[in-house]
């Protein structure tokens, strides 16, 4: 048996570690319900299933295709623009929400909350202006 894309293989056998390791965890506390189940049931299935497209050339042959394909990659390059646009949105929504909610109610709690959005929409400004930057000289 071959492994034909040792990255999806890992993938896959991360995924399987993972469902088992959630599976033992619940039964030594004794917690298994059925959310847990079905967590654990997909993490398997995800696994088996990487693991197998792994092991096959035809299948490891078609992802790398799909991977290379370039209205793929578009579409790829696209979502990851627009889920860090609404991250950054998202995060400054929150840390404009909750200033406002520490200067009605007095609360210094909402301020301390505050810390965590305004952090992150920092850091998501320094990054686009770094990357900014970045490819801005190098084009």
């Amino acid at each position: 048996m071959k492994i034909y894309n040792k990255k999806k293989f890992a993938l896959g056998a991360g995924m399987l570690a993972l469902a088992a390791f959630n599976l033992a965890l619940s039964a030594i506390r004794r917690d298994v319900d059925v959310e847990i189940l079905l967590l654990v049931a997909a993490l398997a299935a995800f696994g088996a299933i990487d693991i197998g497209r792994s092991l096959s050339r035809r299948m490891t042959r078609e992802d790398r295709l799909e991977a290379l394909d370039e209205r793929n990659q578009l579409i790829e390059y696209k979502a990851r623009s627009r889920a860090f646009q609404l991250m950054q949105a998202a995060s400054l929504v929150l840390l404009v929400v909750f200033l406002v909610a520490g200067k009605v109610t007095g609360h210094e709690s909402f301020f301390a909350m505050g810390v965590g959005p305004g952090v992150l929409f920092s850091l998501s400004a320094a990054l686009e202006i770094g990357t900014f930057v970045y490819y801005e000289s190098r084009n």
